[in-house]
């Protein structure tokens, strides 16, 4: 198997993505209450674009690592992951975590009637830890200085 270099400039720039997305919803989340973001429907919208777009600069890391470290290219999302978690990149309990966000990014975008907007202000106020998670086992993994 081929190890080729990660574009550690790349990997950064999606971490940098995901940390000014996880800002948005943070600075959101803890300026308005529950019920004033929930009555508006343009700040849902806003907290869905900016979870689905940190998960999607998730995906496109995964990929990028299966892809340049581990010389697979992943057919679909989830193959990344399998491979990150074949390789010990991540735990099992994080390959459940990290597909149930994938999951999650796939409502939003294929079936997004079906997701309510209590189940977005809930990801937005308890979930966001998981992108930190994901980020730690990619810097470890890349070897990234911060």
């Amino acid at each position: 198997m081929k190890d080729v270099t990660i574009d550690t400039e790349r990997v950064m720039q999606k971490i940098a993505f995901i940390r000014e997305q996880l800002g948005d919803i943070k600075t959101l989340t803890s300026a308005k209450n529950r019920s004033e973001i929930l009555n508006d429907k343009i700040l849902v919208k806003g907290l869905k674009y900016s979870l689905q777009t940190a998960i999607e600069a998730m995906i496109d890391i995964a990929f990028h690592i299966a892809a340049k470290k581990y010389n697979y290219a992943p057919e679909e999302t989830r193959d990344a992951f399998r491979i990150l978690r074949k390789n010990e990149v991540i735990g099992e309990e994080e390959f459940k975590t990290f597909s149930a966000m994938v999951g999650f990014r796939n409502r939003m975008v294929h079936l997004y009637q079906n997701v309510s907007d209590e189940r977005v202000y809930e990801f937005s106020t308890t979930e966001l830890n998981d992108f930190e998670v994901f980020i730690n086992r990619v810097m470890v993994l890349s070897q990234i200085k911060e």
